[in-house]
Formats: C-alpha cells, structure tokens, sequence
C-alpha cells in the first residue's frame, strides 16, 4: 500500500505553537504497514501524528476485515477476545451512563456496528449514532434499525442530547477543537459527555515505544495524556466529573502490540496477561495511568 497524500501541521493542535517538536517513527501494523511520524510539541507537550493522510483519505486506512470495530468479525482468537470484553463493555457503559442520566437522548459518535445503542435502546433511551464507515453504518442499520449518520455535522443542532459519548474516538478526529465546539452545541443544559482514549502515558505505552498498538497510525491522529484531556475541557465549557482508569484495556492492547513483535498464539496471551497486568498494578499505585482513560464531564451553563 503506497502513501496517500499526506499533509503537514504548521502547529500543535493543542496549543498553536510552532515550536519544533520531538518525533519518532511508527508503523501501521495492523493494514497498511506503512511508516508515520509520531511528533509531539515542545511547547505543551502534546502528541499528535504529522505528516497525515488528509481528511479525503483517512478512510483507505480503515479498509480491512481486521479493522473489527467496523466490521464486528470473529473468526481469530484475538477477535473472540475483542467480542467477549466488548459485551461485558457494553453493559458497563450502561451502569456508567445510567448512574448519571437514568433516561433521555444519547448520541455516540463513532458508534460503529451499534451494538452499544442497541443495548441502550433496549433499556428506554432514545439513541442516535455517528458512524464514517458505510460498512459498519450499514449493518448497524440493518441490524439494530438505528437512526446513523456518516458525520458529526449531520446532527441536528437542536437536538439537545442529554449524553454524548465517545468511546476510543476522539483520537481519530482531525480537528480536536473543532469537535469540542460542535458537542458543546449539541448538548442539553448540564448534559453529559463521556470521552474514552488511549493514555501515552501509561507503562505499556512505554514499554512497548513504537509498538504500543495504541498509537494506531495513521488511524489515530492525537495521542492524549490526561492533562491534554482536561484541558481541552476546560477550554470549551465543561466541567470535569471524574477521570477513571479502564482496566481492561491494557491487556487487549498489550496482545495486539505483541503481535506486532512478532510473538504469536499462548506466548503472545501470557505476555499480554503480564505486561497488561503490571501496567494496571503500576496505574492502582498510582505511578502511572492506566493504558487507557476514561473521563465524565458536564456542559457548563454561560
């Protein structure tokens, strides 16, 4: 797969310096196998991937059968992996959002094949869904009879949602603020955002370096700390609730991640099981995050 065309950010999208920055190379392991430069900014410290695929051309990265949040496939042991904790997520995000808003509007963005609307549906909520990829909107359509759009700007600005949700998304979008404004628009008085991603921060991220499959080039364009996530909350009208650690996520990114070196079947398991299990151990000392962060926010009223 030769590069598409990529363009080049004159400054950091969290803090606008130009600031020459710190870089290191990462490999689209999982479809492209081609090679992205990871930069991060002298000035904040923010990380973000630069040069990039533009906008018209992001979604040739996200063209393949092992792409599973777009495809929702189970034929190898780490697809059965991912459809068994995803099930248990599911619920979990319900108690999550139903601790805080036990009925009322939800739209997810990046809601891939629908299953978590679906399951929110079942429980009263009225759901909508945000989804790029004709493959995944398409079945979740077809199988969950869902209200999908392929972009954020084809919801109606009068919605009014009680909850917004962005589970491993916002990491994907090309323009950060951008999107900040439009969920604040979209958002009720005093609504909820839930905002999942990866941590660069946390111990396997270090451990594995330009392995850690987190980075996910060129699929995720920023590559967030917990301090980049708050203050772009901040910046945009929210009022941080509670940031959380996501346990689970460390082992699925440390299989996937040793894979990418190389290491196969019950090797690769047990590998993922101990690298995956001291980095939460390090999160619950509290010396690092744990490989993902999950963070709960209300719209703040002007």
């Amino acid at each position: 797969m030769e590069h598409s065309p990529l363009e080049t950010l004159t400054s950091c999208p969290r803090c606008g310096s130009s600031s020459p920055t710190l870089t290191q190379a990462v490999r689209d392991h999982s479809i492209s196998k081609e090679v992205f430069q990871v930069c991060t900014c002298a000035s904040c410290g923010f990380t973000f991937t630069n040069p990039r695929p533009t906008p018209n051309e992001l979604g040739r990265y996200y063209e393949s059968e092992v792409y599973i949040s777009h495809s929702n496939t189970s034929h190898s042991l780490q697809d059965k992996i991912y459809q068994l904790v995803r099930r248990r997520a599911i619920r979990q995000k319900h108690a999550l959002i139903a601790a805080h808003e036990p009925q009322g509007r939800v739209l997810d963005i990046g809601c891939g094949t629908g299953q978590f609307l679906a399951y929110l549906m079942s429980r009263g909520y009225l759901v909508q869904g945000v989804e790029p990829s004709t493959l995944a909107r398409e079945q979740a359509i077809a199988d969950h009879a869902l209200n999908v759009v392929p972009s954020l700007e084809q919801v109606q600005s009068q919605e009014n949602f009680q909850v917004v949700t962005m589970w491993h998304v916002l990491e994907h979008v090309p323009d950060v603020r951008a999107t900040f404004k439009r969920l604040f628009a979209l958002l009720g008085k005093r609504g909820l955002l839930v905002i999942a991603v990866p941590d660069r921060e946390s111990w396997d991220a270090q451990h594995y370096g330009s392995d850690w499959a987190a980075y996910d080039v060129p699929r995720h364009l920023s590559h967030f700390r917990r301090a980049d996530v708050h203050a772009f909350l901040a910046e945009h009208g929210f009022e941080l609730i509670a940031t959380r650690g996501m346990w689970m996520d460390a082992f699925y990114i440390a299989l996937l991640s040793e894979r990418y070196r190389g290491t196969t079947g019950l090797l690769a398991l047990i590998k993922a099981v101990v690298v995956g299990g001291w980095s939460n151990v390090l999160a619950l000392l509290g010396k690092r995050p744990t490989s993902s962060s999950l963070y709960l926010a209300r719209k703040l009223e002007l």
